[in-house]
């Protein structure tokens, strides 16, 4: 079975053809208790979301869910993770987000990556076509720089997330992260209609309902996040 996502730290880190991440992590445990082998490839989201359309690909993950994708998606009704969707400026920058949603931004440039949700009110934004400017990219990466470099105003992006880039690209010291998130967003794992998974799918749900029960899905996520604050400062990916 095959599934496909992107690099999203600290969810998924592809780094020196090594795959890890916490939703790594979960996804494999689940499927590994169901006896079902996986394979797990790493591309572009828009790549990655063409291929659970057209059949290329079983399942995809972390998603969001909207209505485009529930016309060729079969979400899973356990959600994997609840994100925080954050805005990221330079260090110097006087932008708030406390009313973001809310207000006039019409005079600003964003960087989103190319085809990534960050959840209806802020997508409806970008439907809207209210900003100055919008820089779609294929990484989070190229966001951050050009935020750094100034061209983009703000760069949108779960808040784990964020934080491990500007640790890994060492902009720590030029961008912040705004707070508050401007949403909190569910994530899912979503199968291919074209595929017909949808027994499966109810598997995984129930699979990771009863870890959610019995302690070991909080468990996961705290382990993983102590491994990485065990590692060598020089061992770190984010």
């Amino acid at each position: 079975m095959q599934l496909v996502t992107l690099d999203y730290p600290p969810y998924i880190e592809h780094r020196e053809d090594q795959l890890r991440g916490v939703a790594v992590e979960l996804v494999e445990t689940i499927f590994a208790e169901l006896e079902q082998p996986i394979t797990i490839e790493v591309m572009p989201w828009a790549r990655a979301l063409n291929s659970i359309e057209y059949g290329r690909a079983d399942a995809i993950f972390t998603v969001f869910k909207n209505p485009t994708r529930e016309r060729f998606a079969d979400y899973s009704q356990q959600v994997l993770f609840t994100q925080n969707i954050s805005l990221v400026a330079r260090a110097d920058a006087e932008i708030h987000s406390d009313d973001f949603i809310t207000s006039d931004v019409s005079m600003l440039a964003i960087c989103v990556v190319n085809q990534v949700s960050y959840g209806v009110r802020f997508d409806k934004l970008l439907m809207d076509e209210s900003f100055r400017q919008v820089f779609k990219r294929n990484g989070a990466e190229e966001c951050a720089h050009l935020v750094r470099a100034g061209r983009a105003d703000l760069w949108v992006n779960n808040d784990f997330g964020a934080r491990s880039i500007m640790v890994t690209e060492h902009l720590e010291k030029v961008l912040k992260v705004l707070s508050p998130p401007i949403e909190a967003t569910s994530s899912y794992i979503a199968f291919s209609k074209r595929r017909q998974q949808q027994k499966l799918r109810d598997q995984f749900d129930q699979v990771l309902r009863q870890m959610k029960q019995d302690g070991r899905y909080e468990a996961l996520i705290d382990n993983y996040f102590e491994s990485l604050r065990q590692q060598p400062a020089s061992n770190k990916k984010g």
